[in-house]
């Protein structure tokens, strides 16, 4: 729909709502309501390249702050940081590329509608770590920068790929360049749901549009991501237009976001038992970390600070120097026990930071009849990670909703902008907050 005729139908539907306690709606909304069905959730989530074997511990953040998601302004001198390791004992120079996607992932714009300069860069910056038990190689590189600049906001992947051979992908990853337009409030409401111990949270935001575009409502659009969990966005593109030219954008109620075990925190900066970890086997190369088993049974809060899906390297291993090239890497053993400790019906995956807090990449655990639990080793580089399960097994889902009580999480909002000159998405601005 072009955003001529979207101006129209939404002045339409203001003149022949007016008045109408519920206030002014898009058509799509309008008619979904008049139906007793309810509107599932559309699945939203990057399509990335699963991160070759050899590759580990990937981290992308803005500036130096681990703990920031990969979000960058047009014409702001901060950049990202790319971080990660190579497994081998000799590095290489490699490649990366850069690819637009609207806000549902769709790649879209080629290389010279997004980029001002080159189309690709080069990774030349990498080291071998240093008295390891395990040799790695790690990489570092920052942009924009001189050779590359964005022409375009909206979603984007980064692409690193063997020297000059793009299709030969090691791994992707996502981030964002906003234009920060407009003005952008968020809350969140608490929705009653039977059969759970805790509410549901339901994020709503209001927006401000520019000048330049307000009298297109429909043509925008807010994604909500919850804990840096790209892989669960959800996103509404149906405005309330009772305040117009301010827009508000709430998501359905069974879109709300119930309790979670995303919350797990776990801190491999000392390796010893304390916090989550039992016990260390050192006797081993690498070393062994056995954690102290999650129960489905127990509504455990996160434990420690919330990083919002981001893996923490530097700052959490600040008594030593260089912890990027020092930090050790240890064969990680998670374990989880259902309620009553009975196997799921479906496999069951941990996943985190470390597999891009999507569960598709995440590993799958085994079942240990013996002890009554599931048991996955991960190989994982000292630092800070979140963590989640995950299984499509509805019993799983059932446990959690009766059992977990109330998790701090970090909730993004993204606004979009349907443009019709580029024929994509553009990310006008991106907000954060926590519920209280």
């Amino acid at each position: 729909m072009s955003s001529a005729v979207r101006r129209v139908l939404g002045l339409f539907l203001c003149a022949a709502m007016l008045g109408l306690p519920a206030g002014c709606k898009s058509s799509e909304q309008t008619n979904q309501e008049s139906t007793s069905a309810p509107s599932g959730p559309t699945p939203i989530r990057p399509d990335l390249a699963a991160p070759a074997e050899q590759i580990r511990t990937i981290q992308l953040y803005r500036g130096d702050d681990e703990r920031r998601l990969p979000v960058v302004a047009l014409d702001d001198e901060t950049s990202l940081t790319l971080e990660f390791d190579l497994m081998k004992e000799q590095g290489r120079p490699l490649s990366i590329y850069f690819e637009h996607a609207d806000r549902r992932w769709r790649r879209d714009l080629t290389s010279n509608q997004i980029l001002e300069s080159f189309q690709n860069d080069r990774l030349l910056d990498y080291r071998p770590s240093r008295n390891t038990d395990v040799p790695y190689v790690h990489y570092r590189y920052r942009f924009p920068n001189e050779e590359i600049r964005f022409r375009i906001s909206g979603n984007y992947i980064l692409r690193v790929t063997e020297r000059g051979r793009r299709d030969s992908v090691l791994f992707e990853q996502p981030f964002f360049v906003t234009e920060k337009q407009g003005r952008l409030q968020l809350e969140a409401e608490a929705l009653t749901i039977p059969g759970q111990q805790v509410p549901s949270l339901r994020p709503k935001a209001r927006y401000l549009p520019p000048s330049d575009i307000q009298g297109d409502p429909l043509g925008h659009a807010v994604c909500f991501v919850r804990n840096g969990r790209l892989a669960d966005t959800r996103c509404e593109d149906r405005p309330l237009l009772v305040r117009q030219p301010e827009l508000e954008f709430e998501l359905e109620r069974d879109r709300a976001y119930a309790p979670t075990t995303a919350g797990f925190v776990l801190d491999l900066s000392t390796l010893r038992p304390a916090g989550r970890i039992a016990e260390v086997k050192r006797t081993t190369v690498p070393l062994e970390v056995l954690l102290d088993p999650d129960y489905a049974r127990f509504g455990e809060p996160t434990v420690g600070p919330n990083v919002n899906g981001q893996t923490i390297v530097r700052s959490a291993l600040t008594g030593r120097a260089d912890p990027a090239f020092s930090a050790q890497y240890v064969e990680t053993t998670f374990a989880f026990v259902p309620l009553d400790e009975q196997p799921y019906n479906s496999p069951l995956v941990v996943a985190g930071s470390f597999s891009q807090m999507d569960p598709d990449h995440g590993t799958k655990m085994t079942w240990n009849a013996a002890r009554g639990r599931y048991e996955g080793t991960v190989l994982l580089k000292q630092g800070k990670y979140q963590y989640f399960y995950s299984t499509s097994d509805p019993a799983f889902a059932k446990q959690i909703q009766e059992t977990q009580r109330r998790i701090t999480g970090t909730y993004t909002a993204f606004v979009y902008y349907q443009d019709a000159q580029y024929n994509t998405d553009r990310l006008l601005r991106v907000n954060g907050f926590t519920p209280r």
